[in-house]
């Protein structure tokens, strides 16, 4: 199957470590590669010209910027939507009869852009990461947050904002005015923890404390709530989820 969306992937200091380009390259599946341009002509040498696009700003010290301009591109080219997808995902997996097995982007990723086409209302769609178990009870859950390997709606007026939390923030300005989120289950991507490179350097020290506390200014703690999470400060996902109760609507007949 061919990705009806255009697939943007952000990526900064790994030219030689892209794993999501090379992953979505082995399946021939298109994508841009959104590279700053003084590391340009690295990226080149692995993933060809015509894979990139090159930034009109470098350092900014946060992907804020970067998703901004994605969404800008993405709408001046006239799509609805489009897929952001960070540059660490390894693969992609789906379940089939009880079991989640490895599959192909080709396969899980029409799967999702032609179920969000069945709904009006959806804001922001996302696959769930592997490391949130090897079984499911639910394809997909709505009304919660997004993150790493996303499509995005391209009418939405909102923005990337701040240093700390920019998903979180991007899907709850959605929720807070009413759209749903879908996060799917039924198929989810593995990324590394490992690779140097990225914005990595903003989750250092205290970085996820501070990711928690914007997000607990920016909304209140009536929406964010911290939990522990792997030994660190975590935005409590279920906690937000029971916070939103608006439905999914389908397409009507007269749209399709």
């Amino acid at each position: 199957m061919v990705t009806k969306y255009p697939i943007y992937i952000l990526s900064k200091g790994r030219p030689n470590r892209c794993l999501t380009a090379k992953c979505l390259r082995d399946d021939n599946v298109p994508f841009y590669l959104c590279v700053e341009p003084q590391e340009a002509k690295e990226y080149a040498v692995t993933f060809g010209d015509k894979n990139l696009l090159i930034l009109p700003f470098s350092n900014t010290g946060s992907a804020v910027a970067v998703r901004n301009w994605i969404k800008n591109h993405a709408t001046q080219a006239g799509h609805k939507r489009h897929w952001q997808m960070d540059d660490d995902i390894k693969r992609f997996y789906a379940f089939s009869d009880g079991s989640r097995k490895p599959c192909t982007p080709s396969y899980a990723l029409p799967f999702c852009e032609e179920f969000v086409d069945r709904y009006s209302n959806v804001a922001i769609a996302g696959l769930k990461t592997h490391l949130y178990g090897s079984t499911v009870s639910h394809p997909f859950t709505t009304n919660t947050t997004a993150f790493t390997c996303v499509l995005v709606l391209n009418e939405l007026p909102y923005s990337w904002r701040g240093i700390h939390g920019h998903d979180t923030d991007f899907s709850l300005q959605a929720l807070m005015d009413g759209w749903c989120t879908i996060l799917f289950c039924a198929f989810q991507f593995e990324w590394a923890s490992v690779t140097a490179g990225g914005n990595e350097k903003t989750y250092e020290g205290d970085g996820y404390l501070y990711r928690v506390r914007e997000l607990q200014q920016r909304w209140g703690k009536r929406i964010v709530k911290i939990k522990r999470q792997n030994g660190r400060p975590a935005v409590n996902l279920n906690y937000i989820r029971s916070k939103f109760t608006q439905r999914l609507i389908k397409v009507s007949s007269d749209e399709n």
